[in-house]
Formats: structure tokens, C-alpha cells, sequence
């Protein structure tokens, strides 16, 4: 019987190179494994992101290992934080943003284990590459409460009747996949490789990430309990001053000057669709026409 390959590792800065690296290392390490080709894929798609996840999340120096057990192949990535990681709940055929996701639709079972100074994310796939094709299991949300902001001084109540609960998580998806890689562009600027960003794509990590990153899913748990119901739509509320109303138009311009930017290929993520486009706009229309005009809402035409 031929000798188990010892566990291989390797350790990665705090930097968006580091994904690339681990994807090297992966596909390295499964060719000298002689692993069957869908789990070499499979390990390369799942350290990919749990390398990117650690470095947008953990901010700290981590540490790839692969290692075979029995009929198994276990990824893990060890980091220096105490933070879980988020699974995200998106629409099933969503294609960009997914994260962990991603983990928990290709792997055969993932989790998290703690560490003396950090934690260790950590995935398994069978070493013959058979995977059975089950949809990853989500958290009940079905009675989850709203998740409405702090009420501003000189804020009044703003509604949004009759939102598409798949439009929104498209736009969800959306806006997670491009404020992720913004995120990976922040870090860059970060760092010694800073003056290679195009000027473009720091502006708007300037403008739009650094700006509203904290803003830019309320809704979240409510949208997603409402798809574990099976609602087609869902009504949503805030509040809003005046100022507020004149910031989201403010997010809208600099979203759609990323969406020029993602047509001109500066950015990776993919351009939103045309009904996420109008969905967004419907948004913005909606709290500045409710809070400056004091028009009655009315749902997405």
C-alpha cells in the first residue's frame, strides 16, 4: 500500500495575491497527489474561497493545508481571528458572491474549528471525486425579525411594497459580489502594490466602498426568510430623513459608474442585469419621492 503524502501548507500574507498563490499550490500539490481531476477542481474552487474569505474577513496572515484522510481530502485555512465566517443566502443559480456558499455546495461537509490564536475554516471532499449533487443546508430563517436601521433625527417611515424576493437576492448577490472584490482592491491600495490600481477603480473605492459599505444590506434576514416561506414578494420598511434620501442618490451615481467599469472590464464582477438595475433605481426613486415629495409608495412597474 502506497505511503499517505504528509499534510502540505503553505503560508499566505494578508493580500488579494495570496488567492492566486493558493490556487498554485493547490493545483501543485493535487497533480503530485495524483488526485482525479474534479477533486483537483473541487479543492482549487474551495481553497480559493476560503483564502479569499480570510483575507477579506480575518485581515491576518493564514495558513493553507491540505491534507488526505482515509478516503478523504480536508482543505482548511487557519487564521489569527476569533470572527466566524457568514454564509450567505442568495438565490440557487446565483453566480457571483456566494463566498462560503460556494464551500458548502461543493464540499462534502465544512466547518469551523477553534485555535489558540485564531480559528481554522475547513472543508472535505471525497478523494475519488465522487460528490453527491445535494443543495447546501441553510439556517431556519423563516421567523426571522426585521432588521431595520436606527431611526435618524427627522426621519419618517419609508415602505416598499411588493419587492420581488428573487430580484432582490439577484441584487444582493450583485452588490456582495462587487463590494467583495472592492474590498480585495482596498487591501491592494494597502499595500506595496497600491500604484498599480488603475486611477478609476481607486476612485471608487474611495467613493463608493470606503463611503457606504456599512449600508448596503438592511434587509437581509427579512428577504431571506421570506424565501424560506416561499413569498414571491415581500413588503420592506425604514426610515429616512432628508439627507439620507439625498446620500442613496448619491450610492445610485457611483453604482452605475461601477457598472460602467464592470462593461469596460476594469472590474471582474459581471454587469447587473437590466431588472437589477431598475430594481435599485425603483429603490432610490421610492425613498426620495416618499420622503421629499411625501408621494404614497407604490411597487416595482
Amino acid at each position: 500500500m502506497a505511503e499517505r503524502p504528509r499534510p502540505a501548507r503553505i503560508a499566505l500574507p494578508r493580500s488579494p495575491s495570496s488567492v492566486g498563490a493558493a490556487r498554485r499550490f493547490i493545483v501543485a500539490r493535487t497533480a503530485a497527489w495524483a488526485f482525479p481531476k474534479p477533486v483537483a477542481d473541487q479543492l482549487e474552487l474551495i481553497g480559493s474561497e476560503l483564502v479569499t474569505n480570510a483575507v477579506l474577513h480575518a485581515r491576518t496572515e493564514l495558513t493553507l493545508t491540505l491534507e488526505l484522510r482515509e478516503d478523504r481530502v480536508r482543505i482548511s485555512v487557519k487564521d489569527r481571528s476569533q470572527a466566524p465566517p457568514t454564509l450567505r443566502h442568495y438565490r440557487p443559480d446565483a453566480l457571483t458572491g456566494r463566498g462560503l456558499g460556494v464551500v458548502a455546495a461543493l464540499s462534502d461537509r465544512w466547518g469551523v474549528s477553534t485555535a489558540p490564536d485564531g480559528k481554522v475554516v475547513w472543508a472535505e471532499v471525497r478523494a475519488n471525486g465522487d460528490h453527491p449533487m445535494v443543495a447546501p443546508s441553510s439556517p431556519d430563517l423563516r421567523d426571522a425579525p426585521p432588521n431595520l436601521p436606527a431611526a435618524d433625527p427627522g426621519a419618517m417611515r419609508i415602505r416598499f411594497p411588493g419587492v420581488p424576493v428573487d430580484g432582490y437576492l439577484e441584487l444582493q448577490a450583485h452588490n456582495d459580489a462587487l463590494f467583495r472584490e472592492l474590498e480585495l482592491i482596498s487591501i491592494e491600495l494597502e499595500g506595496d502594490n497600491g500604484a498599480r490600481v488603475a486611477a478609476p477603480l481607486a476612485d471608487l473605492v474611495d467613493q463608493l466602498y470606503r463611503r457606504f459599505r456599512g449600508q448596503r444590506d438592511s434587509y437581509r434576514d427579512v428577504v431571506a426568510a421570506a424565501q424560506a416561506r416561499g413569498q414571491r414578494t415581500v413588503d420592506l420598511e425604514t426610515t429616512a430623513s432628508p439627507s439620507a434620501a439625498a446620500a442613496a442618490l448619491g450610492y445610485l451615481e457611483l453604482l452605475e459608474q461601477a457598472d460602467q467599469l464592470c462593461r469596460d472590464g476594469l472590474l471582474l464582477t459581471p454587469e447587473p442585469s437590466a431588472s437589477v438595475r431598475a430594481l435599485r433605481r425603483w429603490f432610490v426613486d421610492q425613498m426620495a419621492a416618499q420622503v421629499l415629495d411625501g408621494t404614497d409608495p407604490t411597487p416595482p412597474g
